[in-house]
């Protein structure tokens, strides 16, 4: 009894201490918060980690003050740098959370750029038919108001998202708009690139003559209006349509009339591309003495701006006009461009990494952010309930009731304080279980990638740059539907069938002399609704593969079936591999401890699922062939869930 009555002492005043705290922030946070948020804007674009960090100590401060405006603007800012850090998922989702922030205080202006730019992130995922909704939607509100920069803006990207969804007829009629309106407020830059627009438009539909019309009208009008970098830029595109058209010399002379202009206006990085588009005429018209000091004047520029892939490609066509008049030079320049192209390669293998890196990076940095949010709603709550418990007692001092009433209402609200902690400790307790599930659940074994990417790095090593890109296309397709999949406790079967397909492909590109597979999955199986935990089954797979089939001598097999039976669909590993006793025998020390962590992994998360879902998910794991250890077979159970 007494235990209870100091407890709930204590957390009265705990209360009483925050809520002085908080009035106290309250006096400094308005200069703190916008001083943060000022500063991760600024970092938006180059630095998206530490933007990260401003608006993290941000919402620390927005939260304990309940500053609804601040935080729609924290999570606008979120929205603009995963879309600047190419993370268009999370950008959607963050613009989501200020455009509701915003609606339930009744005031959407201050989500006015999450509208606008939801679009873009949907357009930039690839993602068409939300892009063009959201665009529209924007467009709807912001014609009220009539802000011209940002009707040009929606049109624009309407005009864009139809051209690539390949609507040219749409696209055209868009562009056509925005056209008008740029006439209608004498923007020559703007008529000038709209009409480039449609030009590109007319060639996307083999209407090369159209296209040649727009550019000259707007080739005229950048020449009346004095704006030669217009008109260099009309001049290139036209140089290309030219070439769609299989003229050269027409080509020849809108190229060399751009370069002109750009040496005029002093634009190394104009010039040197200008000047390699040349070159490749005269090797395509053999006029290999023209070419070699066009291209040669290419390549040192692009050595000034530092643009190794302009410069990789002046170098080959460098190579290929010497190849008639100095085979030596030829084969000297051809190195040359071998080397550079290792080193543009080596340079994207980095880049890539350091992506990987970067995102992880900030996925771990919004989980930390959302728990903000969910450790505000249940402080919330268990403040609300104190300051019940609060007024109870003092409602009990103030009436003065005889000692036996008083003692049977503190019993009663010391047995009410005892209900309510230990349902607040249950919650926290299913909270950490769930964010336990979610750590689980995202984690794909780091072996696995990094072997992936020494598998990119051995094609290119060989030079074979199209099995490394198709490889790598898989992968980053593999790694992409794993993240967006552990954000849910469930998935359709179908995206869990697509994983463990495109996996087991990928496995067996690396392994095709270690073994064959058969990937079944029952007919009858209405994949779409059955729901299943995502990566349920493939660290089995990995498993079978890295254990069992890659230690054979011979070529092995690897069989998953899928197969529904009543409420259960019961899913089958088989592999002929060295088996299980085996496997363990070859393993080193660090190799067990390693594969012990995986399997203790799996274990843990299925334990998690079943207590939190109630579900009762079985494996069976036992060996192929008992008689010899040879072998596995895997037996997972799992009741339907049905979407």
């Amino acid at each position: 009894m007494n235990k209870r009555i100091v407890i709930s002492l204590f957390l009265i005043l705990a209360c009483t201490y925050s809520v002085f705290s908080q009035s106290k922030v309250s006096r400094y946070q308005p200069v703190n918060v916008k001083s943060l948020l000022d500063s991760a804007d600024s970092y938006k674009e180059t630095n998206a980690v530490k933007a990260y960090d401003f608006i993290e100590r941000a919402l620390e401060l927005i939260i304990q003050n309940n500053d609804k405006e601040s935080e729609i603007r924290a999570y606008n800012l979120l929205g603009d740098i995963n879309l600047y850090s190419e993370q268009f998922d999370l950008s959607v989702e963050n613009y989501f959370k200020a455009i509701n922030l915003a609606k339930s205080i009744n005031n959407s202006d201050l989500a006015y750029s999450s509208n606008k730019n939801i679009g873009l992130a949907f357009k930039l995922n690839g993602d068409y038919d939300k892009a063009l909704y959201y665009f529209n939607s924007f467009l709807g509100t912001i014609t009220k108001s009539y802000l011209q920069d940002d009707i040009i803006f929606a049109k624009l990207q309407i005009a864009e998202t139809y051209e690539l969804k390949g609507e040219y007829s749409l696209a055209e009629q868009t562009y056509l708009d925005v056209l008008e309106i740029e006439k209608e407020r004498n923007n020559t830059r703007g008529i000038i690139f709209i009409q480039d627009k449609l030009a590109s438009i007319s060639l996307l539909q083999n209407n090369a003559p159209g296209a040649i019309q727009y550019y000259e009208e707007s080739e005229k009008l950048a020449a009346q209006s004095s704006d030669k970098r217009s008109l260099s830029n009309t001049l290139r595109q036209k140089g290309r349509a030219y070439k769609k058209q299989d003229k050269p010399e027409e080509e020849l002379m809108a190229r060399q009339q751009s370069l002109d202009i750009n040496e005029e206006l002093e634009d190394i990085e104009a010039q040197s591309e200008d000047l390699l588009e040349i070159g490749k005429i005269y090797v395509e018209q053999k006029q290999e003495a023209k070419a070699i000091p066009v291209l040669q004047k290419s390549v040192s520029l692009s050595e000034q701006t530092q643009n190794i892939d302009q410069k990789k490609e002046a170098l080959y066509s460098l190579s290929k006009a010497y190849e008639r008049s100095d085979v030596n030079k030829a084969l000297e320049t051809y190195k040359e461009y071998l080397k550079l192209n290792d080193s543009i390669n080596k340079i994207r293998e980095e880049e890539l990494l350091s992506r990987l890196e970067m995102a992880t990076s900030l996925n771990r940095k919004q989980q930390r952010i959302d728990l903000l949010e969910k450790d505000k709603e249940l402080n919330d709550k268990t403040i609300e309930l104190l300051f019940q418990e609060q007024e109870l007692k003092d409602q009990a001092i103030r009436t003065q009731r005889i000692t036996i009433i008083s003692l049977i209402i503190i019993l009663l609200i010391l047995s009410v304080s005892s209900v309510f902690i230990l349902r607040s400790g249950r919650q926290k307790r299913l909270a950490n279980q769930l964010l336990a599930l979610k750590s689980l659940r995202s984690q794909m074994n780091p072996h696995f990638i990094f072997n992936a990417l020494n598998s990119v790095n051995n094609y290119i090593a060989k030079k074979d740059e199209l099995s490394a890109n198709r490889y790598l296309s898989d992968f980053a397709f593999l790694m992409r539907s794993v993240m967006e999949n552990s954000k849910h406790d469930f998935i359709p079967l179908t995206d869990e069938i697509k994983i463990i397909e495109l996996y087991i492909k990928l496995e067996h590109e690396r392994f095709k002399e270690k073994f064959d597979y058969t990937f079944i999955v029952d007919e009858d199986i209405n994949t779409e609704s059955f729901l299943i935990p995502p990566m349920l089954i493939q660290p089995y797979i990995e498993n079978a593969v890295w254990h069992g089939l890659r230690y054979k001598e011979e070529k092995g097999k690897l069989d998953v079936e899928l197969n529904q039976f009543d409420k259960h669909l019961e899913i089958t590993i088989k592999d002929d591999g060295i088996g299980r006793e085996k496997s363990q025998e070859l393993k080193t020390k660090n190799q067990q401890q390693n594969n012990s962590t995986g399997l203790k992994n799996i274990e843990n998360r299925l334990r998690i699922i079943n207590e939190v879902h109630h579900l009762g998910i079985k494996v069976e794991v036992s060996d192929l062939i008992p008689e010899t250890k040879t072998g596995t077979y895997i037996k997972i159970t799992v009741p339907m869930q049905e979407n």
